[in-house]
């Protein structure tokens, strides 16, 4: 089948979806190795009927496109994806930059996340500043991604991962960055989210507020100077109910997202004296 035939199969059959003619394009670029753009140039070129029926099958699935393509875009980088390790969001790029305030702000050396993932955070954090990150997570098929996509970027003597909960087997860090399972069990998610993310990256337990709370409970044990944490767009008073219920010092600073909705907190142990 030529290209021009095939995108134009490839669309009707994903229009339930918002935008079917692009991602007719994005899965076909995939499957011929190249550039969205170059199928202009390809318009007359036959292709693998059978295979762009196969991918075009698991997307009308509603599989995420980025776990099709194993890729997404993140900040100002392309990282690997696969299934098992949570696809990054934009909102998360709001902790990243973050981060990077606060880590030229204050001269931080050191960095922890809780949760790699992907490792689009750290890894982002690692190319725009000067740290050492090192990562925890307890997902084996989380780790492999990040540690594929770590590799990838060249900054294995930067970058640590190691598996374990929490900060169980980190030393304390300067900064504390997480973005942890924070959504109610009982809250109902899109198919493309349910049938194919993580599970164990997505939700907590007490109406998703667990992991928060034990984040918080991490801060105050191992003396945290400086933390960024994503959260629920309706747990902020909760996470200020408890902190103040464990005696957090410091302050909880909540910031929104893109939407105007509550997103996460920045906390600072120390005064801030820039401000």
């Amino acid at each position: 089948m030529l290209i021009t035939k095939a995108l134009l199969w490839g669309q009707k059959e994903l229009n339930t979806f918002e935008r079917p003619r692009l991602e007719a394009e994005i899965l076909l670029a995939h499957l011929l190795a190249c550039k969205r753009e170059e199928l202009v140039l390809k318009h007359i070129e036959d292709i693998d009927f059978g295979a762009y029926k196969s991918i075009i099958d698991r997307r009308k699935r509603h599989e995420p496109i980025e776990y099709i393509t194993n890729s997404v875009s993140f900040y100002k980088y392309n990282f690997f994806i696969d299934k098992g390790a949570l696809i990054p969001r934009p909102e998360s790029e709001i902790l990243v930059e973050k981060a990077i305030e606060l880590i030229k702000r204050y001269n931080i050396k050191s960095v922890a996340e809780i949760g790699i993932g992907s490792g689009a955070l750290s890894i982002s954090i690692a190319k725009e500043c000067s740290v050492n990150i090192v990562a925890s997570d307890i997902s084996k098929d989380a780790i492999k991604v990040a540690k594929h996509n770590i590799k990838s970027f060249k900054l294995e003597d930067v970058v640590e991962v190691k598996e374990c909960s929490l900060l169980s087997c980190i030393e304390r860090p300067e900064l504390l960055i997480s973005n942890p399972p924070y959504i109610d069990p009982e809250f109902k998610l899109d198919k493309n989210v349910l049938d194919y993310e993580p599970h164990t990256a997505l939700f907590a337990p007490n109406k998703g507020r667990a992991i928060l709370f034990d984040i918080l409970d991490t801060i105050k044990e191992k003396n945290i100077k400086y933390a960024i944490c994503e959260m629920g767009y309706d747990q902020k008073e909760p996470i200020l109910e408890y902190a103040q219920t464990i005696d957090l010092d410091g302050k909880i600073e909540i910031y929104k997202d893109y939407a105007q909705l509550d997103r996460g907190f920045v906390y600072i142990k120390e005064k801030d004296e820039n401000k």
